[in-house]
């Protein structure tokens, strides 16, 4: 029950937020405004057929067609149908605390953190925390499994250990922080960044491809 009740609470958020913002803020997915980010969000959700031009190049271009055909839609009907949820008979609706626990919390930050300054700051209570963690717990290996650099993710006394730490070579990169700032960044999100604590600036670099 705690999953799909933060699932949906980040849902709302993130309609909040999207309607705060306008159609053409930036947000941190590279590229996309708030209305790019809104139009993925319904296809995601709605439309399945297009939506597996995502993972599959030989129907993207069904994927763009359809991406079209949605960007013309006005931006208020969008968030209204992003924030109803996923159709009944959407493959997503029986997943949504299994794949928008992560998925709507990440996009609510792209919204949020894009501005900079006093948006980096949202404290989450400890149930949320401990729910970011267990999807960190279970998700940092695939994330980061190209990594040479053995990772080691820390939150209070907590310990993930990912990347090549699995096969325990090499001088280990340790990143501390919250469980929030710790997932954003295996998500890619450089923002996260300046709330990490990060052992050694080289390795990070060698990892992520920027610097501290």
């Amino acid at each position: 029950m705690l999953a799909s009740d933060f699932a949906r609470r980040e849902r709302q958020g993130l309609a909040e937020a999207l309607r705060a913002s306008g159609p053409d803020a930036p947000t941190l997915c590279e590229g996309w405004t708030t209305k790019d980010l809104v139009v993925h969000l319904v296809l995601r959700e709605s439309r399945p057929d297009a939506a597996v031009g995502m993972f599959v190049p030989a129907v993207s271009g069904h994927l763009d067609s359809v991406t079209a055909k949605y960007s013309a839609l006005p931006y208020e009907e969008l968030i209204r149908r992003f924030e109803a949820g996923p159709p009944w008979w959407s493959p997503m609706k029986p997943l949504d605390r299994v794949v928008n626990v992560t998925e709507n919390f990440i996009h609510r930050e792209d919204v949020r953190r894009a501005g900079g300054g006093e948006a980096l700051a949202r404290p989450l209570d400890d149930q949320d925390r401990e729910l970011l963690w267990f999807f960190i717990d279970g998700r940092a290996s695939l994330l980061v499994k190209k990594s040479e650099v053995p990772i080691e993710l820390r939150w209070k006394n907590r310990t993930v250990r990912c990347g090549a730490a699995s096969r325990g070579k090499g001088e280990t990169l340790t990143i501390e922080g919250d469980p929030q700032d710790l997932l954003l960044w295996l998500f890619g999100r450089d923002a996260a960044v300046s709330q990490l604590t990060i052992s050694d600036p080289g390795l990070f670099q060698r990892v992520s491809g920027r610097s501290v």
